[in-house]
């Protein structure tokens, strides 16, 4: 009986240690990856500035949603409402035509914000894309172990993404 209540006393010392060590890690996450694709700035803008644009290379195509707002730029918005990726609402929410392009996601009525940006440059062989995402998780102790590996996790979905927009823009000739 004694080693049950020292081993209980250790299981909670552990999960106290836990939840106070995530209390104390910061919530926050930043991501950034870069490609350069074969193809003029306006023809990458034009997937870029419209929640159909980005339907057609990112992860948005994996939700169902409900578009709103202009069809391109500040304020071209999806909407959804799921049993996997929750309730949330991804904007555009600045562009600078053929060089940023600015977004914002906001999960479960903002308790988890992600702010985005790409930005286009011209050079020799086409354009390069900076792609740069930070969100917060907010206070939540277990999203704040999280936040740790989102640089590594979002990351590899951002460079996924980059790779299929470089190839949907080479298989469409722009």
């Amino acid at each position: 009986m004694k080693f049950f209540r020292w081993l209980i006393s250790i299981i909670a010392l552990l999960l106290l240690g836990f939840v106070i060590g995530g209390f104390v890690l910061p919530g926050t996450w930043e991501t950034e990856r870069d490609v350069t694709i074969r193809a003029a700035p306006e023809a990458v803008f034009d997937y870029l500035d419209s929640v159909e644009g980005w339907a057609s290379w990112a992860p948005l195509a994996e939700v169902e949603g409900t578009r709103s707002g202009p069809a391109r730029g500040p304020g071209a918005t999806l909407r959804w409402d799921d049993d996997e990726w929750g309730q949330g609402e991804w904007r555009i929410t600045e562009t600078t035509p053929q060089r940023r392009v600015a977004y914002e996601v906001l999960v479960e009525d903002g308790a988890l914000v992600t702010e985005g940006q790409v930005t286009l440059t011209p050079v020799t062989e086409g354009t390069r894309l900076a792609w740069t995402e930070r969100g917060d998780f907010g206070w939540n102790p277990v999203l704040a172990y999280m936040a740790l590996g989102m640089e590594r996790l979002q990351g590899r979905e951002m460079e996924k993404s980059l790779a299929t927009l470089a190839e949907l823009l080479a298989t469409t000739g722009r």
